[in-house]
């Protein structure tokens, strides 16, 4: 009977060895698991933050276009608009002084 106490506890000995090493592998494989996802992770990150950095780049210069087009297009109205009062001016410019003059001396 002994014997088969021995035998016994020999067994649970090793069922309990093995039972370690399921541990650790398993623990291994965990850590290992975990260190992947990390990594995927700071991949995903940084391709994540290269297509955001690309489209505000994309967006900042596709306005930057627009507000030249806009700058562009005041001036050609500003020019116009100042070419049109010198127009108005060269025409009546002796008339508005003559009226100007009229109504100083009147008051």
């Amino acid at each position: 009977m002994s014997q088969d106490i021995n035998s016994i506890i020999d067994q649970l000995a090793e069922i309990d060895s093995a039972s370690a090493k399921i541990m650790k592998q398993t623990q291994d494989e965990k850590n290992k698991y975990a260190e992947y996802i990390s990594h995927q992770k700071q991949d995903f990150d940084a391709d994540l933050e290269k297509q955001v950095d690309s489209a505000v780049a994309d967006y900042e210069n596709q306005i930057e276009i627009e507000s030249k087009k806009e700058i562009e297009n005041c001036r050609a109205d500003c020019d116009k608009a100042i070419s049109q009062l010198e127009d108005y001016y060269k025409k009546n410019g002796e008339s508005l002084a003559k009226d100007i003059f009229n109504n100083i001396i009147k008051e």
